[in-house]
């Protein structure tokens, strides 16, 4: 089953997301009551980009497009509210040109969320899959072990997926070399397969495997993936 606790938001909700919404409420009342209660020459508008930038970090996509138009809502209001400082004519001008800003602004967050939510969402059927893989998956950061699948756990006799072990310390003496320099060339992009390689298990035994490695993506950060698969004796 697929650990969503390593997944980034949206596929697992913020922990702060009421903190987020309360602080978009707060500041949006705020921008309010000071824009109703100033001149219309003063722009306090314009803070209402800080509460619209803050939705990056909910869960919902389209909360810019939601948020803009409470946001325009609220300028209409305030705008027969502020005390008349300059003519009303430019005072609308003035509105309407930020508003389209404001829109603009709204769509560019929404596509940025919704990348994010595809790439979550790839992550987690990609996570989803190699769980299930006959094979062993290994994720190496550097040196060291930062995921195993369960068949990889199986391979290498490995109970924690994460911790202080290093692959390479696992690897028969006279080959570490060798998978040292196949390990440095994955991690800047380049495939490639090592056969029969004898490994140290974590609990003392051993196993011959078959070794593909490449480069990933993972946790914000290049990493190298190596698939394994136990050698045939016959």
């Amino acid at each position: 089953m697929v650990d969503t606790e390593r997944l980034t938001w949206p596929v697992r909700r913020r922990g702060d997301f009421l903190r987020i919404v309360s602080y978009i409420i707060l500041a949006t009342a705020l921008i309010f009551i000071v824009d109703a209660i100033t001149p219309l020459g003063v722009v306090v508008w314009v803070l209402y980009l800080i509460p619209l930038f803050l939705t990056v970090y909910l869960s919902w996509k389209y909360a810019p497009v939601l948020m803009t138009g409470i946001f325009i809502l609220l300028m209409a209001v305030s705008l027969f509210l502020s005390p008349r400082d300059i003519p009303l004519g430019y005072a609308i001008i003035d509105r309407v040109f930020f508003a389209l800003i404001l829109v603009i602004a709204s769509f560019f967050i929404k596509d940025y969320v919704a990348s994010v939510e595809e790439i979550a969402a790839n992550e987690e059927r990609y996570r989803s899959l190699i769980e299930w893989l006959p094979e062993g998956v290994v994720v190496c950061k550097g040196d060291r072990i930062a995921y195993l699948n369960p068949a990889g756990k199986r391979l290498l006799g490995i109970e924690n997926e994460k911790g202080e072990t290093e692959i390479t310390g696992m690897i028969e003496p006279d080959m570490r070399g060798l998978f040292r320099e196949r390990l440095s060339q994955a991690a800047l992009g380049a495939r490639s397969d090592m056969g029969a390689i004898r490994l140290v298990r974590h609990d003392g035994g051993e196993v011959t495997v078959m070794m593909s490695l490449g480069s990933i993506f993972w946790e914000n950060r290049n990493a190298v993936q190596i698939v394994m698969r136990a050698a045939s004796t016959g």
